[in-house]
């Protein structure tokens, strides 16, 4: 009975290995790719209609508390016409707000608000302990922003800026 829970136990380890080394690859497929487009949504946006600024501990979990994420959001009609970022983190970190800016640009600020996490591990290939972290944060800083604007753009118009 011993040796079949220490062999229940290896097969176990197996998997979780062999799920890892799925994530890891999926992760750096994404991240070999950003390097080559030069990380396509990276940059500041001018006059920004949402900007969110998440600074170490208050972040994604990108590591040290040296790290920080902003987001740029430009809203017409009610819908993300732009969407960029500009960061400090790790590839885990890059390649979860890359997929958010592709996946929530020219939506509705309803639809980018309800964003499902499964739609972004879906785009990304994977789904890791990290990525969640990772990917949680983002939709919690987006989430923040978009109601930061709702608040600020119904009671005096000006432009939303979330710090966390």
């Amino acid at each position: 009975m011993h040796s079949c829970w220490r062999s229940t136990k290896c097969s176990r380890n197996a998997v979780t290995y062999r799920i890892q080394l799925v994530v890891e690859e999926a992760i750096i497929r994404h991240y070999r790719r950003l390097l080559k487009t030069d990380f396509e949504n990276s940059g500041a946006i001018e006059n920004p209609s949402i900007f969110v600024e998440a600074v170490g501990e208050k972040m994604i979990h990108c590591g040290n508390t040296g790290n920080y994420m902003h987001l740029y959001i430009v809203v017409e009609e009610d819908r993300i016409e732009n969407i960029r970022y500009v960061c400090s983190c790790e590839p885990t970190a890059n390649v979860a707000v890359e997929a958010l800016c592709a996946l929530v640009r020219g939506k509705s600020l309803d639809e980018a608000a309800a964003l499902p996490e499964e739609t972004v591990y879906s785009f990304i290939g994977c789904r890791g302990d990290e990525l969640k972290v990772k990917v949680r944060g983002l939709l919690e800083m987006l989430n923040e922003g978009i109601t930061g604007y709702r608040r600020r753009r119904y009671s005096s118009g000006n432009a939303a800026s979330v710090q966390w």
